[in-house]
């Protein structure tokens, strides 16, 4: 019960606000995205390489995989429910399946893997996202 009331207090502020803090047209905003992007990628692939997996390929994969999550599923979920805590919630179940995913591929395996839990996927995906979150909208501020 603690681990959904922290997440409820994570979250609820930018609920509260409908923030949304990149908007694609300004060119500002996109050195916004690209950094918060950036630093979600960096921070998620240094958690999975404590599991075990490559870094250069899950960065690579991750990076690629988070932009087209994010243009594909947050901005239209976005723009048609306009509550921001159900659209980070999907992305962080989105993306979570998505490291999972990736995790039972070789390419992405260091020797020494074992195989990545569920909960541990979710829980990088949620930290990932709440620390960008939170860089865009510092940034965008």
């Amino acid at each position: 019960m603690r681990k959904w009331f922290f997440l409820f207090l994570l979250f609820y502020p930018a609920s509260v606000a409908f923030a949304n803090p990149v908007v694609i047209p300004d060119p500002a905003n996109i050195i916004v995205l690209g950094s918060a992007l950036f630093l979600e990628v960096s921070i998620m692939t240094i958690l999975l390489f404590f599991l075990h997996m490559s870094p250069v390929p899950v960065f690579l994969a991750l990076f690629a995989g988070n932009l087209g999550i994010y243009f594909a599923v947050f901005v239209p979920v976005l723009d048609a429910m306009l509550n921001l805590l159900v659209a980070e919630m999907l992305i962080v179940g989105l993306e979570g399946t998505f490291i999972k995913l990736i995790s039972l591929s070789e390419i992405f395996q260091l020797e020494t893997f074992t195989l990545l839990k569920w909960k541990s996927a979710f829980i990088i995906a949620t930290v990932g996202n709440i620390v960008s979150y939170y860089v865009g909208y510092l940034m965008g501020a």
